[in-house]
């Protein structure tokens, strides 16, 4: 299969467009998941790890084209705001950072992230189910 150079550089262009369509120093968020871990820099995990660890890890994928900055997660569990984390972030199209928190008995997960001036760049939630208990039969 024969691909033009004018497609070539035309796919190209459009990989990066999310970054050139930031300003000079803002910070934007590409992705980000709940995993149970990060396993050699992927997020690992679902809601039953989760779950069974009564631990969350929030994985996130964050766009600076400027200098290096913070970004803060801002855990809420069952409503209740529990937890800030400043985690660093470098120059980079795709700087992958992560934070994690204890769980205890909480059945509602939220995750805000907010840029070095507190302005809201995504919010994520996930509800804990409780795991079934086991039935006997006779």
């Amino acid at each position: 299969m024969k691909v033009s150079l004018p497609l070539c550089m035309m796919l190209m262009m459009a990989s990066l467009v999310p970054a050139v369509a930031l300003a000079d120093g803002d910070v934007a968020c590409v992705s980000g998941q709940f995993a149970e871990q990060v396993d050699h820099g992927k997020p690992e995990g679902g809601a039953t790890e989760i779950a069974a660890a009564k631990k969350a890890t929030y994985f996130v994928d964050v766009a600076n084209p400027g200098a290096p900055t913070q970004v803060t997660l801002v855990w809420s569990l069952d409503g209740k705001e529990v937890q800030r984390q400043s985690l660093d972030v470098g120059t980079s199209p795709h700087w992958h950072t992560w934070g994690s928190r204890p769980l205890g008995n909480a059945k509602d997960i939220q995750v805000e992230l907010l840029d070095a001036s507190g302005g809201s760049l995504k919010t994520d939630s996930m509800s804990i189910a409780p795991k079934p208990s086991g039935t006997t039969g006779s």
